[in-house]
């Protein structure tokens, strides 16, 4: 079996020959020719972990691998400063000097055998991956971040098992990723400090968190947390045919994380604002906090077990595990509407990217893992699942099952493609157009406009691509027909649509007084709405939605608002108008769900009003806020309130509620955002309500976070500035969503216009933010440092400086033009 294995190697060495630059980062074309010399990969790592932040994590790794000399130098990833590494390594029992150049330990070809090898190689850690605090640390190293903490492989094809030995101060806590099994370097994962321990025996598994949580009433919610993760594996066991990939299942909660959770097998890690709710959660929270849990289970399977060859296939893990923790939460909330729940979570977060100029397609291109972080976002984690939908409406949901279970037991542990997949769903049902469907969905950007218009006894269904590409999505969904019915009332009639072309032809008989197009919320694009002519709308003037009725129908009902908002958003509605229409809706809503996204919706059309309409939607979200009967929307209008009002009588009703902590149903992180925003509409007050606020917290990460953001409400503006310089420099930008938080107040709309000086800076500032950050945060830095600006000052800063870059990397300013778009889209 070795000599085969090694026979292999030899001619995909041959098919990838050839010297690869040496350059920083990790180069698709270093990685093909590393794929095909390296295999058999182990890793066993030594780390010294110091008591004192201020001593530098230490550590050694033995690297064992199987290698099949191709004619080039072997290169080695390892980020870092001087002093990190020594310039020796030993190469099977030989001591080398080792150059390092460009983030690579070169080892020479010459030192290696065809076979078996052994380097081993002393290092000091980079502190960023380790996320060190005082008193604990947590690696993170997705997507190319493991060799920032130590010498390795740094590409998701060459899994290795890891052998882990740590020496840590004395009481602190530990627990890693597996050590007995296969796994990518950006899966591997260790935990350390002092944390509290909680085990469970479910369905006959040991499952273990460690956490840092001291509020008992929180700490009680783990029970639930693991009734959640135990139903998640076993749903996934039964529908993938496949016991649980990995030997452990453990759980790390952690304060500040920088994601909703990340799937390292054996030591899942989450934030905990997602795992511990307030005393009144939502029903939205709750939902959340399950989906959030199932995702990272479905990864045991798609993405540790089957995980993508490169990079710009991460997408694929990711679309699994949200279609499916959504069939999980099927099991779990029987009386959700969890279609109507698809369309809240997936398909109009979705939306908010697809109508911006930075959308892009769901499978990027990526030379470099240096860069991978650029394409995480909603089109891969919202769009994804929505294409998914549709492909299992296109060829049956079981034949994809059965597609995805041969994929799943074909590349265990393993590594795939997304056109690997393909190949086997399209053999699956052949005649589904799986292919076609594929290119459009997955491999172009953008969304489709549809319209529809009566002519001739027929409703003329159009789909178009707004890029001129010619591209026709393929996509089902039902038309309502509104008739006269003889009496002086309307006769509903539902058509479904198929459209696999760009044009659709239906016989109506006669000519409906109204049509609504994708009724029940299974299309996905802009669906324009037509004007009292019946022809579709193209001018904000000739909108008329007041005499819209809200459906009876719930999903209906929510599939309709997301239609109104595309059009309010692409100015075929007017702000006033949409904002009457979604009041009106909002007062008589019994659905918690629905009518949350009404009130987001609503919001959005008083970002767009002038002062004096703005004042007066405030005040009657207020009074919608203290007469609503549904104790999760009144959450939703005062949570909107807090976080977007611009002072005055509101100002002051808000004052009101933090002052007394009247609002039982407002957790703590409700009334710390309170207070910073409170702090900067009232400057007068600002000390004493920031003394007042830190007095209600106890627990010391609670504290530090407090300490961290609240710096951002001073009114002094020298203060100000100096504090948004200091967040311009790396080292200053730790736990990064803690600087977001502090950005966003240095940018808050009440200080326009003298906070429009940040602008140019902060996206000057962006290329660097990027290299130095974690995958989600340049998404979070523009959102923070553009998302309070509304002045046509601030507009002009942000188009300047796309005027001045026209080289700027692509993915970098689809980031730019998708969090601009509030701002550029008046």
């Amino acid at each position: 079996m070795k000599k085969l294995i090694i026979a292999c190697m030899a001619l995909l060495c041959s098919m990838v020959a050839g010297a690869v630059e040496i350059e920083p980062g990790v180069s698709q074309k270093l990685a093909e020719q590393r794929r095909a010399a390296v295999g058999n990969l182990c890793y066993d790592l030594k780390f010294r972990i110091p008591a004192s932040r201020k001593e530098k994590v230490t550590g050694s790794a033995v690297i064992k691998f199987t290698y099949k000399k191709c004619g080039d130098d072997l290169q080695l990833d390892f980020q870092g400063a001087d002093g990190q590494y020594g310039g020796v390594v030993t190469v099977n029992g030989k001591k080398r000097r080792a150059e390092w150049r460009s983030e690579h330990i070169i080892l020479k070809e010459s030192w290696l055998k065809n076979g078996e090898n052994a380097v081993d190689v002393a290092f000091t850690s980079g502190d960023k991956s380790l996320n060190r605090n005082d008193d604990y640390l947590y690696t993170l190293f997705v997507p190319d971040h493991a060799r920032s903490v130590f010498p390795c492989f740094d590409q998701p094809d060459l899994k290795a098992v890891f052998k882990l030995k740590l020496d840590v101060p004395e009481g602190w806590e530990t627990v890693s990723s597996v050590t007995d099994q296969l796994i990518p370097t950006y899966l591997f994962s260790f935990v350390a400090g002092k944390f509290s321990v909680k085990k469970a025996e479910r369905s006959g598994r040991t499952i273990k968190a460690l956490y840092r949580e001291t509020d008992p009433d929180k700490v009680a919610q783990l029970d639930k947390v693991f009734d959640i993760a135990d139903h998640s594996i076993r749903w996934f066991e039964r529908y993938t045919g496949i016991p649980l990939p990995f030997s452990q299942y453990n759980m790390v909660v952690l304060p500040g994380f920088q994601f909703g959770g990340m799937e390292h097998p054996g030591a899942i890690q989450f934030t905990d604002h997602e795992i511990f709710l307030g005393k009144h959660p939502t029903p939205e929270e709750e939902q959340t906090r399950l989906e959030l849990i199932a995702h990272e289970t479905a990864h045991m399977w798609f993405g540790d077990m089957v995980t993508m060859r490169w990079f710009n296939d991460v997408w694929t893990k990711e679309v699994f595990a949200n279609f499916f923790a959504a069939k999980v939460a099927r099991e779990q909330y029987p009386d959700v509407n969890h279609d109507l729940n698809f369309l809240r979570m997936y398909q109009a977060r979705a939306l908010s990217t697809d109508r911006t100029p930075g959308t892009h397609p769901i499978q990027q291109s990526l030379d470099n893992l240096n860069q991978a972080g650029l394409l995480y976002g909603n089109i891969i984690y919202c769009k994804a699942p929505v294409m998914m939908r549709k492909l299992e409406q296109q060829m049956g949901e079981e034949a994809l099952r059965d597609g995805i279970r041969q994929y799943l037991h074909q590349y265990a542990y393993g590594n795939a493609t997304w056109d690997e997949l393909i190949d086997i769903l399209d053999s699956k049902a052949p005649q589904c157009g799986i292919r076609q469907f594929s290119e459009t969905w997955v491999k172009c950007g953008g969304m489709p406009t549809v319209s529809a218009e009566w002519k001739d006894g027929r409703l003329i269904v159009k789909q178009e691509d707004p890029q001129h590409r010619g591209l026709v999505w393929q996509q089902q969904f039902n038309v309502r027909l509104d008739f006269a019915d003889g009496n002086g009332g309307v006769r509903s009639e539902f058509v479904p649509v198929d459209m696999q072309s760009g044009t659709v032809e239906i016989e109506t008989g006669g000519k409906p007084q109204n049509v609504l197009l994708n009724a029940d919320g299974r299309g996905y694009g802009l669906f324009v709405l037509n004007d009292r002519s019946g022809k579709p709308l193209m001018a904000a003037d000739a909108a008329d939605t007041t005499a819209l009725e809200a459906p009876a129908d719930e999903l209906q009902r929510f599939a309709l608002a997301m239609t109104l908002n595309e059009n309010f958003l692409a100015h075929r509605i007017g702000a006033r108008q949409y904002a009457n229409t979604m009041r009106q809706w909002i007062v008589k809503e019994n659905n918690a769900m629905i009518a949350s996204q009404l009130a987001g919706y609503w919001n959005n059309a008083i970002d767009r009003m002038d002062s004096e309409d703005r004042s007066i939607n405030e005040r009657m979200m207020w009074a919608e806020y203290r007469r609503n009967a549904i104790p999760s929307v009144r959450q939703r209008l005062v949570r909107l309130l807090y976080a977007s009002c611009q002072g005055g009588e509101i100002a002051d009703s808000l004052y009101a509620v933090w002052k007394g902590s009247t609002d039982k149903l407002l957790n703590k992180n409700d009334y710390n955002g309170m207070a910073y925003r409170l702090a900067i509409m009232m400057p007068q007050k600002c000390d004493e309500i920031l003394a007042e606020q830190r007095k209600r917290l106890s627990n010391v990460d609670e504290l530090r976070q407090f300490d961290f953001v609240s710096r951002a409400c001073t009114p002094d503006t020298d203060k100000q500035q100096a504090l948004f310089q200091s967040v311009l420099k790396a080292e200053n930008r730790q736990p990064e969503p803690w600087t977001a938080s502090l950005l966003a107040l240095l940018n808050d709309r009440t200080r326009e216009p003298f906070n429009n000086r940040y602008i140019t800076p902060g996206l000057d500032a962006l290329i660097d933010v990027q290299r130095t950050s974690d995958i989600f945060f340049p998404g979070y830095w523009l959102g923070s440092l553009l998302g309070g600006h509304r002045s046509s000052e601030a507009a002009e800063m942000v188009k300047d400086f796309v005027r001045q870059h026209p080289g700027y990397p692509q993915k970098l300013m689809n980031k730019l033009n998708e969090n601009a778009f509030w701002l550029l889209n008046r």
